[in-house]
C-alpha cells in the first residue's frame, strides 16, 4: 500500500501552496482513501455544504452501513484544536471510527481517544524538488488507514441502546429541519417541508411551530426506519429508495410521511442527507433477532436484556409491555427539557392495570355487560392522550383474558370486529403514534393475529382538544383520511374514556373550544331566591377567582373534553391518572361541582408522592411519586350509569413507589378500602376534614373582613409613576396625574390627591 503514497505527494503539490485550501486535494485524498478501503467499500466526497450544517468530508460505507468520517483540514493546519470543536464532538457522538487529516497529518479518533497519530510528510516536504518519503513513516500511516478500514460498523444489539443511537441523531436531523424551514420561511421558497409543516398544522394542531415540527418530524424519520428495518427480514437492506417499500400498509400515514426521503436526493436537503444515511447504517447494522427479542411479547423472563427497574420484584410487575423504557430512554437522551415541559412520562404498568381492570369490573357489576371490555356491541373505548399505546395495549390483554385466551375461536372475530374497531386513541406527537402503531400491531402478531396490508389501528394522529374541519390534500391524503377519522370518533358515543393526559401548566392548547368549555368551571351553580316569586332558583354564579389560571392546565382541559363526551351520552366511565391539586384546590371548587353533577359515582384513589409539598406518609415514613415527577398525582374514576348511589368515595396511598406498584397490581375497585366524603357545599373538596377543626376554623374572622383592600403582595408594575428620586420628580408625576382623562376625571383626581395629603 505504501506505494501510492508518492504519487499521492505529487497530486498534492501540483497546486503551489499559496493557492491551497482544504478543498484542493480532495480528488487525490478520495483516490488514496478508496486504494486503502475494503471491497464493496465506497468512499464517498460530500460535496460543499451550507456552512455550519457540519457534515462530515467523506463517508465510509458498504451494504448500507457507514464505517466512519474521515474530516479534511488545510495542510499545516492545527489537527489538536480541531479535535477539540464543536464540530468532531458531535460527529464523535454519531461515530466511534473517525479520521481527521490535513493531508498530510492523520488522527484516528473513537468516541472517547485518540487511537493513533502519524504524519506522511511535512508541508516543506512538498517544495523540495524530490518527494521522499520516510519508509517508517509510510508504513506507520499505513497501518493507520487499514486499522480505519478494518473497524466494523457499530452494531447495536438492544432496544435501550438503539434508542440512544436513534436519539443523537434525531437531534442533528432536527436541528437542520429547524434551520430549513426557517429558511424557506425567510427567502419566501417553500418547499415540501414546508408544504409538510402547513398540512399539518391545518390537520393536526393549528398552533403548531416550525420548530415543534421539525421536532415531531424528525423522530418520526428515525422511528419510520427504524419500523422499515424491522419488515425488511434478516437479510433486508434498507435505503433512501426503498424504505416505503417496507412500512406495512397497515401503517399508511407512516409510509406517506416517509416519501419526504425522497427529497434528500434534491440540492437543499443535500447537508442533512448524511445524518439519515446515519440513522439508515444504524437500523441496517442492528442486531435484529437480539432486538426483536428484546421487543417480544411472547413468553418473557425476569432476566430480559436492558432491564434496568428499581427491582427484581418491580421489574415482574413491569414485564408485560417489552416497549415500556423505549420511548423514554429516547426522550432522555433526546431532549429531556422538551419531555418535562410537554408532561409526557409513560404510565407505570401496574398503575395502567388497575385503571383497566377497574374499568372492566364496572362494566361487568353495574353495567351488566358480561364479557366487559371484550364486548364488541356495546363497549367503545377511547384513550384520548394514548402516547406509545400503554393503556390500548393492557386493553388488548383484558380482552382476550375475557375470551378465554387470544387461541380461542372467537379471538379472531373479536380481533377485526372490535380491537380493530372499537378501541380507539388518539395522539398529535408522531413518535408516539408511530411506537404505539409498532407495539401494538407486534402485540397482535405475536398473539397469532398479524395485521394485513388492508386493515388497521384506530390510534388517529390528532389532537383531542381541537376539532378540525377535515379537508382533502393531495400532498398528505392519507394524513386528510387521518383528521377525518379522528373527527369521527371525536364526534361518535363513548362508552368508556381512559388515559393519562399531559400535565402542563403553561398550556399550548388555547383553541376557542376548549377555552369556551373550561370556563365552565369559573362558575358554581347555586339556590337563589327568584327575584319575583322568592322561591329558591338554581342560578349560575361566577367563582370571582382573581387568579384561575390552572384551570388552563392541559389535564383539566382533557377531564373536560372526557366529561363532555359523557355528557352527551346516557351512561359512561372515565379512568384517568392525572395532577392531583384538583381535588381539595379552592380554584377547583367550581370544577368539582360539575363533575359531582356529570356523574352519579367518583372513586378517587390519591397515590400522593408530591414533592413540592414535602409530603410524608402519616407515619411520618417516606413517602413516593409513582412517577419521575415532583408533582402527587391520583386516580380517578368517574361512573355515569341511572340507579347507582349518588356520591363520591376516597382513599389515601402513601409509602414507597414499589409498594404503590404491588397495592395496585393486586387491588381491585371492590377491595381498595375506599371511604365515602361528603363534599360540602360551596367547596365541593374530595379530601377529608377534621370536622371539628373545620367548624373551629370558620369561627374565626375571614382575612378579607379584616383587610378591606388588600394585593398581592409587593407590587412593580407603575415603578415609572410612584417611585421617584426627588421633590421636584413627585411634583412632576402630581401634574401629570391632574391632567389625566376627561375633565371629570381630573376634578376626581385633584381630590384624590388632596385627602392623600399631597
Amino acid at each position: 500500500m505504501e506505494d501510492h503514497f508518492p504519487g499521492y505527494l505529487k497530486k498534492l503539490r501540483e497546486i503551489p501552496a499559496h493557492e491551497q485550501t482544504e478543498h484542493t486535494g480532495r480528488a487525490a485524498l478520495q483516490d488514496l482513501l478508496q486504494t486503502f478501503a475494503p471491497k464493496q467499500a465506497r468512499v464517498q466526497h460530500e460535496p460543499k455544504r451550507v456552512s455550519g450544517s457540519g457534515a462530515p468530508d467523506f463517508k465510509i460505507d458498504r451494504g448500507g452501513m457507514i464505517l466512519g468520517y474521515v474530516e479534511v483540514k488545510k495542510i499545516g493546519a492545527n489537527l489538536d484544536e480541531v479535535i477539540k470543536s464543536d464540530q468532531v464532538r458531535r460527529y464523535r457522538q454519531l461515530s466511534s471510527n473517525i479520521l481527521i487529516t490535513d493531508y498530510l497529518q492523520w488522527v484516528w479518533l473513537d468516541d472517547k481517544s485518540v487511537r493513533a497519530r502519524e504524519a506522511l510528510a511535512f508541508p516543506t516536504d512538498l517544495e523540495s524538488r524530490a518527494i521522499r518519503i520516510n519508509p517508517d513513516r509510510a508504513k506507520a500511516v499505513s497501518a493507520l488507514l487499514q486499522g480505519f478500514f478494518s473497524s466494523p460498523p457499530q452494531g447495536v444489539g438492544s432496544s435501550d441502546k438503539l434508542a440512544l443511537a436513534l436519539a443523537a441523531r434525531s437531534k442533528l436531523l432536527r436541528d437542520f429541519l429547524a434551520e430549513e424551514l426557517l429558511r424557506q420561511s425567510r427567502e419566501k421558497r417553500e418547499g415540501r417541508l414546508y408544504a409538510l409543516f402547513e398540512v399539518f398544522r391545518t390537520q393536526v394542531f393549528h398552533e403548531l411551530s416550525t420548530a415543534e415540527f421539525a421536532d415531531a418530524f424528525a423522530q418520526m424519520l428515525a422511528y419510520g426506519l427504524f419500523l422499515a428495518r424491522l419488515n425488511a427480514g434478516a437479510k433486508g437492506i434498507v435505503t433512501l429508495e426503498n424504505v416505503r417499500g417496507h412500512i406495512p400498509g397497515s401503517f399508511r400515514l407512516i409510509r406517506e410521511l416517509v416519501r419526504f426521503l425522497e427529497e434528500m436526493q434534491e440540492d437543499e436537503y443535500r447537508p442533512v442527507r448524511w445524518i439519515v444515511e446515519e440513522v439508515l447504517s444504524i437500523v441496517n447494522a442492528m442486531d435484529l433477532a437480539s432486538i426483536q427479542q428484546d421487543l417480544s411479547f411472547r413468553a418473557r423472563k425476569s432476566s430480559t436484556r436492558g432491564f434496568r427497574a428499581g427491582s427484581e420484584e418491580e421489574h415482574r410487575l413491569f414485564e408485560r409491555d417489552p416497549f415500556i423504557y423505549f420511548y423514554e430512554d429516547y426522550l432522555k437522551a433526546y431532549d429531556p427539557a422538551m419531555r418535562k415541559g410537554r408532561g409526557v412520562y409513560y404510565t407505570p404498568p401496574p398503575i395502567v392495570n388497575f385503571i383497566v381492570r377497574a374499568v372492566d369490573d364496572l362494566l361487568k357489576g353495574p353495567f351488566q355487560i358480561e364479557d366487559g371490555l371484550a364486548d364488541p356491541k356495546r363497549v367503545t373505548v377511547l384513550d384520548f392522550a394514548c402516547g406509545t399505546g400503554t393503556f390500548l395495549l393492557e386493553v388488548f390483554e383484558r380482552i382476550f383474558e375475557n375470551i378465554g385466551g387470544s387461541d380461542t375461536g372467537r379471538a379472531e372475530l373479536i380481533v377485526r370486529e372490535h380491537m380493530l374497531a372499537n378501541v380507539n386513541g388518539f395522539e398529535y406527537l408522531i413518535a408516539p403514534y408511530t411506537i404505539a402503531h409498532l407495539k401494538l400491531s407486534q402485540y397482535l402478531r405475536d398473539k397469532g393475529h398479524p395485521l394485513s396490508d388492508n386493515s388497521r389501528l384506530q390510534v388517529f394522529l390528532t389532537n383531542t382538544l381541537e376539532p378540525i374541519a377535515p379537508q382533502k390534500n393531495l400532498l398528505m391524503p392519507a394524513l386528510a383520511e387521518e383528521a377525518k377519522a379522528a373527527q369521527e370518533v371525536k364526534d361518535k358515543p363513548i362508552l368508556v374514556i381512559l388515559g393519562n393526559p399531559p400535565y402542563s401548566g403553561h398550556s399550548k392548547n388555547n383553541g376557542a373550544w376548549i377555552k369556551a368549555a373550561i370556563d365552565d368551571y369559573k362558575f358554581m351553580m347555586e339556590d337563589r331566591p327568584d327575584p319575583v316569586t322568592g322561591e329558591p332558583r338554581e342560578t349560575r354564579v361566577p367563582l370571582g377567582e382573581r387568579n384561575s389560571k390552572w384551570l388552563n392546565d392541559d389535564y383539566v382541559k382533557f377531564i373536560r373534553f372526557a366529561q363532555i363526551k359523557m355528557d352527551a351520552v346516557e351512561e359512561g366511565i372515565v379512568g384517568i391518572i392525572t395532577n392531583h391539586s384538583w381535588l381539595d384546590n379552592t380554584t377547583f371548587r367550581g370544577m368539582r361541582q360539575s363533575l359531582m353533577r356529570s356523574f352519579d359515582q367518583i372513586y378517587v384513589l390519591d397515590l400522593h408522592g408530591n414533592a413540592k409539598k414535602k409530603e410524608r406518609a402519616p407515619d411520618g415514613g417516606k413517602d413516593e411519586n409513582v412517577f419521575d415527577i415532583e408533582q402527587g398525582v391520583a386516580i380517578s374514576l368517574f361512573v355515569k350509569r341511572k340507579g347507582l348511589e349518588k356520591g363520591v368515595w376516597r382513599r389515601d396511598l402513601w409509602g414507597s413507589r414499589l409498594e404503590k406498584y404491588k397495592n395496585s397490581a393486586q387491588e381491585t375497585l371492590k377491595n381498595v378500602g375506599l371511604t365515602r366524603l361528603l363534599p360540602l357545599r360551596n367547596r365541593f373538596l374530595f379530601s377529608f376534614l377534621n370536622e371539628n377543626l373545620r367548624q373551629q376554623y370558620e369561627e374565626g374572622i375571614q382575612m378579607p373582613d379584616i383587610l378591606k383592600v388588600n394585593v398581592l403582595g409587593f407590587q412593580t408594575h407603575r415603578d415609572e409613576f410612584s417611585i421617584c428620586f426627588s421633590e421636584k420628580d413627585i411634583e412632576h408625576r402630581i401634574a401629570e396625574l391632574r391632567d389625566i382623562g376627561t375633565p371629570a376625571e381630573k376634578i376626581s383626581n385633584k381630590y384624590k390627591l388632596k385627602d392623600s395629603g399631597d
